[in-house]
């Protein structure tokens, strides 16, 4: 029976329902293929800027907040998106905030502002007599998953799309096919994004038993992780503090960031990366967990 968990997860210090690893997928597939995203948008991008002056800084001097993508799609017009894994009350009013920043940094600059609900609720409003804010949502719950699988860089969003929690375990299985014939060298990233997002909508047995159907073991499962940059550095890390005796302190950093970037903020994770820093393995065994429970269970 396939089950679905809860879409609600944690709040962040950003707002309700943020999470910082679902945010980091979301950047990465826009830095993979800007002009497909920014279709999915209903956005397009202009030739009249060159490629390499499109993405902008997405840090405000003078606030705390850092928006998730900011481009310039023409002479004139900047678009905003944020991506948001549950909306509700107060994300409108940081929509503003968000747009007071740009406008500031980027004077005379008409702005288009998108936020991308990876889960549930809607976008409240701050809307008032004459003013209204222009700002509008994208809810991937809305859209069939055929939209998206018709591309390698947008299959990891196919499992947030609509339909029933079977619909969508089928999609994930379309999507790892997809990004798997399709992905180019860009594969183990686009798989790790894949993965990371597919757990908003369905649980861990579930997301195990198709990687097991489509014929990603543990093994592969492992690879593909340790072939994304997070992955290359900290094991490379591991690597160099491994060759020094005494060096526990510094493997349990390590391990703990990974843990970090794999699954969130959890509090067990010093615990448990104090513990596997003693065993043998232990950023193989990180890598290829599909849950904090998997390595709670044997360490």
């Amino acid at each position: 029976m396939i089950t679905r968990v809860q879409e609600q997860r944690t709040p962040g210090q950003d707002g309700a329902g943020s999470d910082q690893r679902f945010d980091r997928s979301m950047r990465r597939l826009a830095h993979v293929d800007l002009d497909g995203f920014c279709a999915l948008l209903g956005v397009e991008l202009s030739g009249e800027v060159a490629p390499a002056a499109r993405m902008l800084p997405t840090t405000f001097p003078g606030v705390t907040r850092t928006a998730d993508l900011l481009v310039r799609t023409a002479p004139g017009w900047l678009l905003h998106v944020e991506y948001q894994l549950t909306a509700g009350r107060g994300l409108a009013l940081r929509m503003l905030d968000y747009r007071a920043a740009i406008m500031t940094a980027h004077p005379g600059q008409h702005v288009d502002q998108v936020v991308v609900v990876l889960g549930g609720g809607r976008l409240d409003s701050v809307d008032n007599g004459d003013f209204r804010l222009g700002c509008r949502a994208l809810y991937l719950r809305e859209h069939p998953p055929d939209r998206f699988l018709a591309s390698p860089v947008l299959a990891p969003l196919a499992s947030l799309g609509r339909g029933t929690p079977h619909d969508l375990a089928r999609a994930y299985t379309q999507a790892l096919h997809v990004i798997g014939t399709k992905g180019g060298d860009r594969v183990a990233e686009l798989l790790e994004s894949a993965a990371t997002l597919a757990t908003i909508r369905l649980d861990a047995p579930i997301l195990d038993k198709i990687r097991r159907e489509v014929g990603m073991t543990v093994e592969s499962v492992a690879e593909f992780y340790a072939q994304t940059d997070s992955g290359k550095f900290l094991v490379e890390r591991g690597r160099e503090e491994g060759r020094e005796e005494g060096r526990e302190a510094g493997r349990e950093e390590t391990l703990a960031e990974l843990l970090r970037e794999r699954f969130g903020a959890d509090e067990r994770i010093p615990a448990l990366a104090e513990r596997l820093a003693h065993q043998a393995g232990a950023l193989r065994s990180v890598l290829a967990a599909t849950s904090l429970d998997d390595l709670d269970s044997t360490s």
